[in-house]
């Protein structure tokens, strides 16, 4: 094995580990999802990605529509997909994610995918249902293997569950597992959620864009739904 493999495996193997304890450390999940990118897996999926007849005009263009500001947003009808955004955004405190760490050399066509990705990652939450937790993460994660084939993904959600395993399922929230299953079904049900052009419908209704994707059903018995979290 060459070394610099062997310095990455080592580098992901700290990282799972103090995430399966703490799945919430930011700084190693940045860490793990910055040295996933390298891999040959992640090589894979953007070949995957670019090969996509649905992602492949996006990637194309290099698409990227307006984006309002909060206040423009929470300005547009409260069944709108803007205005749930900028709500949604606000409730989870108001950052944004920071910008994907790439390989130096990178191609224009992959720095846009890892952009995309982890610039509309926020507004991916809000169409699928999932609340800024620990849980409504895993469920995301689940979405990102099932859509993208991300590497880093599949790990984080590893952590999640290995978590779970260590101390069992959370009082009072939803269950990660539970979620796990809602991202990985919701994952493989959705539209490409990465071939979408969403700049060009914030006013259109949440449900709409839900009814477009093909995921109407699904939502509606989501775990984080709260009649849902209550049975």
């Amino acid at each position: 094995m060459r070394s610099s493999l062997r310095r990455q495996l080592l580098h992901l193997a700290t990282d799972l580990s103090a995430l399966a304890a703490k799945p919430d450390d930011l700084g190693h999940g940045f860490d793990l999802l910055t040295r996933s990118y390298a891999t040959p897996v992640a090589d894979a999926a953007r070949a995957a990605l670019r090969s996509d007849p649905a992602i492949a005009p996006l990637i194309h263009e290099r698409y990227w529509g307006p984006w309002p500001s909060p206040a423009e947003l929470l300005a547009l009808p409260q069944e709108s997909l803007g205005h749930a955004y900028a709500s949604w955004f606000a409730d989870a405190g108001g950052q944004p994610l920071p910008d994907p760490v790439l390989q130096a050399g990178s191609d224009g066509d992959d720095t846009w995918l890892h952009q995309r990705v982890r610039h509309t990652h926020d507004l991916w939450h809000v169409v699928c249902g999932c609340p800024p937790t620990a849980a409504g993460e895993a469920a995301m994660n689940a979405v990102n293997v099932m859509q993208l084939r991300w590497p880093g993904s599949a790990m984080l959600l590893g952590a999640d569950l290995l978590h779970r395993c260590l101390d069992g399922p959370p009082a009072g929230e939803v269950d990660a597992g539970q979620a796990a299953a809602y991202g990985l079904e919701l994952g493989r049900v959705c539209a490409p959620l990465l071939a979408q052009r969403w700049e060009e419908g914030w006013d259109r209704s949440l449900t709409d864009w839900r009814e477009q994707l093909g995921i109407t059903a699904l939502v509606a018995r989501s775990p984080f739904r709260p009649e849902q979290s209550r049975a």
